[in-house]
């Protein structure tokens, strides 16, 4: 995958584990938290306490995030929640919501991560969501 479609996981990972610790699925909060880390650690090459370390390759640039089979199981499921607007968004007019390129990328990502598990040979999983 793109950096850009990483950073697009990273940032509903991001809204997912906020809204989650706060009175939602603890567990889920900190399985988002971790593919977070897994993507600073692997593509940006941070160094947890080390101030400066790390720093995120270009948009265009690919990388080959590794996860587990339980957090990439996660992953549709928080695209689903966070990247494809939903219909009925009162900030987006129709106009907006047409323009919008979210859903295509939705279904990248899946077509990614369905290959991923895969190659991973994970049994029992679905891209349409935990």
């Amino acid at each position: 995958m793109t950096m850009d479609q990483w950073s697009y996981i990273d940032g509903c990972m991001d809204n997912d584990a906020s809204v989650e610790t706060v009175g939602g699925d603890r567990q889920r909060a900190d399985l988002a938290r971790s593919i977070r880390r897994a993507g600073w650690e692997q593509i940006a090459h941070w160094t947890p306490g080390v101030p400066g370390s790390g720093s995120w390759p270009p948009m265009e640039a690919t990388v080959t995030p590794r996860l587990t089979a339980e957090q990439w199981r996660l992953v549709p499921s928080v695209l689903d929640r966070w990247l494809v607007p939903d219909e009925e968004d009162e900030e987006l007019d129709a106009e907006e919501l047409a323009e919008t390129t979210a859903p295509e990328v939705a279904a990248e990502l899946r077509a990614l991560i369905s290959a991923q598990l895969t190659e991973q040979g994970v049994p029992n999983w679905s891209t349409k969501g935990t």
